[in-house]
């Protein structure tokens, strides 16, 4: 049972639920709405003496009773509370597609306010490793973005797609916190001021982050995925039709172990052990959970689990509350489906005869053929293929692809178009038996993708374009051949394996040409015995791709590289071009609607007065310039939204720009070239940003 319940009568946007001790001892809530404003709500603030509630016209922040609002005039993207510098006091900041606001609740006055171009999706309070105090950590597009208590810029570093997520843990054990960053592009990365401690994939965007004991965390996808990792390894994880909200940590059941609780969109609010996924507890709200947060709501002393949903609906639980469990119905099913389960097993195990070859073996095997990376299977002698189930996260639309041939066969071959170059599990189930047989025998075989599998080795072109040979990137590695060549055979589907001469005039030397069955892009991996690598390629994410991972396997830390790609070069200075160009139009723009709203004041002061005289003309006259003026402002309005979309979709290409380029080196280079890369950004100069892709 609920501890509390209260309504505020607000709509509340999803996923925009904070708390907060404003004024240093009571525990407030803090939410926004989908027009733009924030809620706060006070339970415990004292009614003011001398009526200042209704003196606070100037102010930004009006009470009434016990709720406030905070006017913001746009859509607000993130929300979130936390101390700054050295007052107790808890800061409230507010992010939009534009700026950054630090209010005081308490003293109901700007902090700072920072503008941000890369917009504020995610924000976070918290305190890292490697700066002395609390930070506000801002996740933008394509870049995450460090203040100080005076909203001063002290970080910034580029990220592969815009961040969602955020949050501050300690991964490695080391006594300090990490930054634990999720993006649209599915990636989770860990890291340490300009070090990727760990980074993978995901199936969909990251929407949710939340940190647990012991070096754990939990996460929540865009397509309704919770799990939990655990050291860079997931424990589990489970998947949903409905959308994660909110998740946060909180002893539910009282017995001194917090449990992982989940807001869903459609209402529902469960409780998990995050060690195994495994759901204790449930409720269910009669709209979408807009927020879940841990406060002392009603001053007890210890804090409560506040349940906030879409249509204003509050509800707290204490520790060890008896939340709904499941109902006995629901029990007896779900053994009911096990028993049934394990009659039929014991059926199919009586029947089983001399037609099952329990001695079978399948052989499975992984090449490159037909523009796709393929899973050969074949069954031994006497035995059909009748059914294939492959598992394999991203790869598939629903991760899952089950393949029925129309009459059993000996051989089967699954064609896998995964869209990105990482390393793939792939988890078959293959259902075989001998002709006309009702029972099958099912082999459950595991194997991982390459991650370069969707590249085929070719022999070398007799005609090699220009182009070809003249771009790419070049980097000294200090390695031996062979070991080169243990990667190349480990990351690339070869149907023969790479061997490295030992003498002669190719003596150590490599020389991979390979074809993307993507794009039909013809790419080529040099090396030689002194340890010279030159990758040939016009596609600057492969060439990064194969960066990263020929040095993560060698455990290169730090590592330049010369880069020549035109074509990138170019759409970057362009992208830098448009930037500048519509930051001018965006300041001109600001300065006509400035205009236009200063004689829209004046025009409605001039119908007030008519009004009071009973002037009729002149009224009529005032109102169709107000209409003018009205439809002039709209029209602007919407050219300004364009040209702030146009503006994003610029910066965005700009930042993934300069994430590509830092993929092309590793450790102290990387940052040297993302802090270049900014400098040049910011100074509007392209001809350093050009030679800050190139050498780093």
């Amino acid at each position: 049972m609920a501890e509390f319940s209260l309504n505020i009568q607000k709509h509340i946007k999803a996923n925009l639920v904070v708390s907060g001790k404003f004024d240093g001892s009571h525990a407030c809530l803090a939410a926004a709405t989908p027009g733009g404003t924030i809620l706060v709500h006070s339970p415990h603030r004292q009614p003011q003496v001398d009526y200042s509630d209704h003196k606070q016209s100037n102010k930004r922040l009006s009470w009434s009773g016990e709720l406030a609002e905070l006017q913001i005039g746009t859509e607000v993207k993130s929300l979130c509370t936390g101390r700054l510098g050295e007052d107790e006091r808890d800061i409230l900041l507010v992010g939009t597609i534009s700026h950054v606001l630090a209010y005081h609740v308490e003293d109901n006055a700007d902090v700072f306010y920072k503008e941000m171009s890369d917009g504020a999706n995610c924000m976070l309070v918290a305190k890292v490793g490697w700066l002395p105090n609390h930070v506000v950590v801002i996740g933008g597009n394509c870049s995450v973005t460090i203040l100080d208590a005076h909203g001063t810029e002290i970080f910034w570093t580029v990220m592969g797609g815009i961040v969602t997520s955020l949050t501050a843990f300690d991964f490695d054990g080391d006594g300090e916190n990490e930054l634990l960053t999720g993006t649209t592009d599915f990636e989770i990365r860990v890291q340490k001021k300009d070090t990727i401690l760990w980074e993978t994939k995901e199936t969909a965007a990251i929407v949710v982050f939340t940190d647990l004991p012991n070096r754990q965390f939990a996460y929540a996808l865009e397509n309704g995925t919770i799990g939990v990792y655990e050291a860079g390894q997931r424990l589990w994880r489970v998947k949903s039709k409905h959308k994660v909200i909110s998740v946060n940590t909180f002893d539910i059941n009282g017995d001194n172990v917090l449990e992982l609780i989940t807001g869903w969109s459609s209402g529902k609010v469960d409780a998990r052990t995050y060690n195994t996924g495994e759901v204790i507890f449930k409720i269910q709200l009669s709209s979408s959970v807009a927020g879940i947060v841990e406060a002392d709501y009603r001053r007890t002393g210890k804090p409560d689990l506040v349940v906030v949903s879409t249509n204003g609906e509050v509800r707290g639980y204490s520790a060890g509350s008896a939340m709904q469990a499941p109902e006995p119905g629901e029990i007896i099913r779900e053994l009911l489906a096990k028993k049934q389960a394990l009659q039929m097993e014991l059926r199919q195990r009586a029947a089983t005869g001399s037609s099952m070859y329990y001695g079978s073996r399948l052989a499975i095997s992984l090449l490159t053929k037909k523009g796709a990376a393929r899973v050969a299977l074949a069954a031994g002698p006497g035995l059909l293929v009748y059914c294939a189930i492959v598992f394999a996260e991203g790869v598939f639309e629903g991760e899952t692809l089950v393949t029925h041939p129309n009459r059993p066969q000996g051989e089967l071959e699954i064609a896998l178009y995964p869209a990105k170059n990482d390393p793939v599990d792939i988890h078959v189930k293959v259902y075989v038996g001998p002709p006309g047989t009702d029972l099958l025998q099912v082999f459950e075989i595991t194997r991982q993708l390459p991650r370069f599998c969707m590249y085929e080795r070719i022999p070398k072109p007799q005609l090699v374009p220009e182009e070809l040979s003249s771009n790419g990137v070049e980097m000294d590695i200090a390695e031996r051949p062979q070991r080169i060549a243990i990667w190349l055979n480990q990351s690339i589907i070869m149907g023969e394996e790479l061997e490295v001469a030992e003498g002669g005039p190719n003596a150590g030397c490599i020389e991979v040409w390979l074809r993307g069955m993507r794009d039909n892009k013809v790419h080529c991996f040099k090396s030689n015995a002194s340890g010279k690598v030159i990758i040939q390629t016009d596609d600057a994410t492969f060439a990064g791709d194969i960066i990263q991972s020929l040095t993560m396997y060698l455990g290169v830390r730090d590592l330049t590289s010369e880069a020549t790609f035109p074509t990138e070069e170019k759409r970057i200075l362009d992208a830098l071009e448009r930037v500048k160009g519509l930051k001018e139009v965006d300041a001109r723009l600001q300065a006509e609607a400035a205009g236009g709203a200063n004689l829209l004041k004046s025009i409605v002061i001039r119908l007030e007065d008519a009004r009071i005289l009973e002037n009729i003309n002149d009224m009529r006259k005032r109102l169709m310039q107000l209409k003018n003026i009205n439809g002039d402002l709209i029209r602007e309005h919407e050219i300004r939204l364009n040209s702030h979309r146009e503006l994003a979709a610029s910066l965005k290409e700009l930042n993934i720009g300069v994430q590509r380029a830092a993929r092309l080196r590793v450790g102290k280079a990387a940052s040297n070239a993302v802090a270049r890369c900014r400098t040049a950004i910011q100074d509007e100069n392209p001809k350093a940003l050009a030679l800050a892709i190139r050498h780093g």
